[in-house]
């Protein structure tokens, strides 16, 4: 069966794409609180305290700036955003294909992490956290633009993907090894270049319809 899926290009494109996405997904969420308690961000201002929802879930400790503390609950709306993401998705499919809406996914997400990288700021650290609004929906629809167009079975092709989810322990150590030299901002540039291939990907994958159609569901999945 795995002989089967690799043997396929877009079983070998698909189970790529999964890699870079759950790794890049993974690897900011486990760089965020870090990130967002960085001095060149958030550990020396009280912005984020003056957004309601924001600083209600961080909870202001008296203190300036954002703790390392405060900074791990505003991490929740990374995550968070990921459902959001998901519903506002199913929705988006009712009008727009899957290869547009992944790309249009992909894409605004390494847009987020070009600026985050780039510019930096108190400003960045919203910005970060709005990336995960853009993440929870990559994983069905890489999923079903993969076994549209796979030569191989669907249960070989299916199996094979999961494997792929890898790349959340893989890529994760890769940022964390940039950020130890360049900095929590300058490691986003790694997510972004996994998003900028999973644009690539979305863009092929909508030159080029599949063979077999799946009705893709958000519901579930990664």
């Amino acid at each position: 069966m795995l002989r089967d899926a690799l043997a396929s290009p877009w079983a070998l494109l698909g189970g790529l794409a999964i890699f870079l996405y759950v790794g890049a997904e993974v690897a900011i969420g486990s760089q965020m609180a870090l990130f967002l308690n960085s001095d060149a961000i958030w550990g020396r201002s009280n912005l984020p305290f003056s957004v309601p929802l924001v600083g209600t879930i961080m909870g202001d400790d008296g203190q300036a700036g954002v703790s390392l503390q405060e900074a791990g609950k505003a991490v929740a709306l990374y995550w968070g955003g990921a459902m959001i993401g998901r519903l506002a998705g199913t929705a988006l499919l009712m009008r727009v294909s899957a290869a547009r809406l992944l790309a249009f996914a992909a894409g605004t997400a390494m847009a987020l992490c070009l600026y985050v990288a780039q510019i930096g700021g108190a400003g960045a650290g919203f910005v970060a956290l709005s990336i995960g609004l853009f993440n929870s929906v990559m994983f069905p629809l890489i999923f079903t633009l993969t076994l549209e167009r796979s030569s191989a079975s669907p249960e070989a092709t299916s199996g094979f993907l999961c494997m792929a989810i890898v790349g959340g322990a893989v890529i994760p150590p890769l940022v964390g090894m940039v950020s130890g030299i360049h900095g929590y901002g300058a490691a986003m540039a790694v997510p972004a270049i996994c998003y900028g291939l999973l644009l690539l990907f979305a863009l092929v994958a909508g030159s080029r319809p599949g063979r077999i159609s799946h009705s893709v569901s958000l519901a579930g999945g990664h």
